[in-house]
């Protein structure tokens, strides 16, 4: 077997629908990228395809998504790319979370932005001090600049300026993410490798509504 076949092996294990689900996370994540960064919204909406793709394929699938979309994110933002192990952990996350059965409950999914936000706001906080020395890149610039000229030293004015950017960042898009899992046709849940998670939740919505009439 070659080194090639070696890599892939992993990923193929996972089914031809969780491979075709791959480049459609990152195509939603580069979009969405992108159009953060060129209008320097102080928002980011590049984990949207990530954080699905873990809801719906497990953890590694939505990884590599995040890891692939930092990296064509950066091809116009180079400094983005130290920001890749937070895209990993995002997918990680989702799919640990959607083992759980976040996603099949609004409420939950609200509930989930939290660690998300705290992952991208602390962590990504830490980075941009340790890496950049607090000068912070993307949508941040204005707001940390604006808290520095407002007396707040650079280095709690990125943890002041980025998790409260973080949430207002998960939250849209944990709920983008719950919109599309429930528009997601049954017959997709069901080649899906999480698929069976939502499937259960349906059909127990779908008891307790019979058994309430």
């Amino acid at each position: 077997m070659s080194s090639q076949e070696n890599v892939w092996k992993p990923i193929a294990g996972y089914g031809r629908l969780t491979i075709f689900m791959i480049p459609i996370g990152i195509a939603i994540n580069f979009v969405g990228g992108q159009f953060a960064l060129l209008l320097k919204l102080p928002v980011y909406l590049d984990s949207i395809g990530t954080i699905l793709v873990g809801a719906t394929c497990g953890g590694l699938p939505g990884a590599l998504v995040g890891a692939v979309s930092n990296v064509l994110n950066s091809i116009t933002s180079p400094q983005t790319m130290v920001f890749g192990v937070l895209s990993i952990m995002f997918g990680l996350l989702a799919g640990a979370l959607a083992r759980r059965g976040v996603f099949t409950s609004l409420p939950l999914t609200l509930a989930s932005a939290v660690p998300f936000a705290l992952i991208g706001g602390v962590l990504g906080a830490l980075l941009t001090i340790w890496v950049f020395g607090g000068l912070a890149v993307g949508g941040g610039v204005w707001v940390v600049g604006a808290l520095t000229a407002a007396g707040i030293d650079l280095n709690t004015a990125n943890f002041v300026a980025q998790i409260p950017m973080d949430f207002a960042d998960k939250i849209p898009t944990v709920l983008v993410v719950y919109a599309i899992l429930k528009g997601i046709p049954k017959r997709l849940y069901a080649k899906l490798p999480l698929g069976h998670i939502y499937l259960q939740a349906r059909e127990k919505a779908v008891s307790l509504s019979s058994r309430g009439r």
